[in-house]
């Protein structure tokens, strides 16, 4: 069976090596979203290693903006498939407003200080595992899609698994938060909003898992001329 990457992009391993780049760039994000948000609850805004992992997922967005317009620029001349080029590029944006995502949310945690009772923190963490696992298979059906297309499917199938776990576990935390009466109504509100901001990630994974699953149904045809 041929290689999908070397259909892609034939002899141009540099783009190739970009992508892959960009791809563990944004699974290494993820895994600081996650621990900046248990480092968060932990030590709240001012502590020196919750700091450390923000300031290292910015310099992550900064490098993987830079590699998208590389690989966008590039793949507007090297794709070897032109007919796939609209489609890469759109999941290259997708994956890269993806990562954008994940920094900007952190970054709120660090603007906003959400006050946070103990009480809640472990619901808090349960759900940014789940959104964490939700991001990961994403990224995972993004190197299928450059170098394993038949096994594409079942990461979309798990990205909707963990997408609804993570559904689940907001709610869960949402309803807690509304029932805690040493609450304020403001401060209910403001809790909510910042679990919707742990949970969003997920939700953009399973936005990127859907555009994937119609993108093979669309060219369904074409993969079979590619295995």
């Amino acid at each position: 069976m041929p290689n999908q990457s070397f259909l892609l992009f034939g002899k141009t391993m540099n783009l190739e090596k970009q992508i892959e780049e960009f791809l563990n760039l944004l699974s290494e994000a993820n895994i600081l979203f996650r621990t900046g948000i248990a480092l968060y609850l932990e030590e709240g805004s001012n502590g020196n290693r919750f700091q450390s992992r923000m300031q290292l997922l910015l310099h992550h967005e900064r490098e993987l903006d830079a590699l998208s317009r590389f690989i966008e620029a590039h793949l507007r001349t090297q794709l070897i498939v032109p007919e796939l080029r609209g489609d890469v590029l759109q999941l290259v944006e997708q994956l890269s407003r993806l990562q954008r995502l994940l920094a900007k949310n952190l970054m709120e945690f660090e603007a906003e200080r959400p006050a946070i009772p103990v009480a809640l923190h472990g619901r808090y963490a349960h759900l940014s595992q789940s959104v964490s696992m939700a991001v990961e298979v994403c990224v995972e059906a993004g190197h299928a899609f450059f170098h394993e297309t038949e096994t594409v499917g079942q990461y979309l199938s798990k990205v909707a698994f963990y997408e609804k776990e993570a559904d689940k576990r907001a709610m869960e935390l949402v309803r807690e938060i509304f029932s805690t009466n040493s609450l304020s109504l403001a401060e209910k509100i403001h809790l909510r909003r910042f679990a919707e901001k742990v949970d969003e990630p997920a939700n953009k994974a399973e936005e990127i898992a859907a555009w994937l699953a119609i993108f093979f149904i669309r060219r369904a045809p074409m993969n079979s001329m590619m295995t």
